[in-house]
């Protein structure tokens, strides 16, 4: 075998190797802080959040690279888990920037067979900032800004063809017979710095 022959299988070696685990501080907690779930796979890390303490059998998966660890460029990253003994998932078709997402996106979020949440839209640092969120069980659809988990900035609600629109703060928009409130109660609106 020449020396060109071992170096080029040598590289080849590096780049088949999978990504090492994300460092324990990044990782995803259920119950607590948002982190990285590792693709076993090829080890590619998905930044995850929002599971509830008592999630278990998660796993992860990623269509596109994962140059460094965390999950990079185009492709279709999902992460599974079980809750109260149900599946669940996160769906994410579109960008991803450091395994975050980040640009155009597409997020489903499941429980069993049903389709809970669809954002559709922006996305910038793992949140969702504009575009549409739709929730197919109770027929509700929001378009506009968002913010965290919050309509927030110009945006309307329909909800069984009723349109609300107007400038939403943190959830809540004033209407001209008091708070109509969306993602939060109400009675939260009022007296509260939106």
């Amino acid at each position: 075998m020449t020396r060109g022959t071992r170096t080029c299988l040598a590289l080849m070696a590096m780049f088949c190797v999978a990504a090492a685990p994300p460092p324990e501080e990044e990782r995803l907690v259920p119950g607590g802080r948002a982190g990285f779930v590792t693709d076993g796979a090829g080890g590619c890390w998905l930044w995850g959040g929002g599971l509830r303490a008592d999630a278990t059998d998660l796993t992860a998966s990623w269509t596109g690279s994962c140059p460094e660890g965390p999950a990079e460029g185009e492709g279709r990253g999902e992460i599974h888990w079980r809750e109260g003994g149900m599946p669940r998932a996160m769906i994410y078709e579109g960008t991803l920037r450091r395994g975050k997402s980040e640009g155009q996106g597409r997020l489903t979020i499941t429980a069993g067979k049903d389709v809970l949440a669809i954002q559709q839209g922006q996305f910038r640092d793992d949140f969702f900032v504009s575009g549409r969120v739709e929730l197919p069980g109770p027929r509700i659809v929001y378009e506009g800004g968002w913010s965290r988990s919050h309509p927030n900035g110009r945006g309307r609600l329909i909800v069984e063809g009723r349109v609300i629109q107007g400038e939403w703060r943190n959830g809540c928009l004033r209407g001209p017979r008091g708070w109509i409130a969306f993602t939060r109660p109400a009675q939260e609106c009022e007296g509260t710095d939106t």
